[in-house]
């Protein structure tokens, strides 16, 4: 038996690979479907207004903005900005231009890790460059 000490609750749980137990996890999806609800419902609510309303704290909201779990509507006045270049984003943690940079730098870098293709043998002339066998009788 595998049981550790929930990061939230300090209960012990059996542990299944999450660090935090059942029952929190289930509080934490309540909570998120407020939440998203709240925003859907409430599209020019600040940050502060959605956290008092929903009695979620603020980092937990930003949390689930940049793992992309909620979505700004365009003209919210929650702001997000790209890690890498600071534009304004809806959810995550990069722009769209940052993760096609990303993109195409991972696939150029595996396209660089595959074996080059095989070069094209030339055609066998009659004749020429064949193997020629002798048969021996004893």
């Amino acid at each position: 038996m595998n049981a550790r000490q929930c990061k939230r609750c300090r209960k012990l749980f059996q542990y299944t690979g999450n660090p935090i137990c059942l029952n929190c996890i289930k509080e934490l999806d309540l909570k998120f479907n407020m939440v998203r609800d709240y925003i859907y419902d409430n599209p020019g609510a600040h940050i502060d207004q959605v956290c008092e309303e929903t009695e979620v704290e603020s980092s937990q909201v930003h949390r689930w903005l940049a793992e992309g779990r909620l979505l700004l509507s365009q003209g919210s006045p929650i702001t997000l900005s790209c890690e890498k270049c600071g534009a304004p984003i809806l959810s995550g943690k990069q722009c769209e231009a940052c993760l096609n940079k990303l993109r195409n730098s991972l696939q150029s870098a595996a396209d660089s890790l595959k074996p080059p293709p095989p070069k094209e043998s030339k055609p066998l002339d009659k004749g020429k460059d064949r193997m020629h066998v002798a048969i021996r009788k004893n």
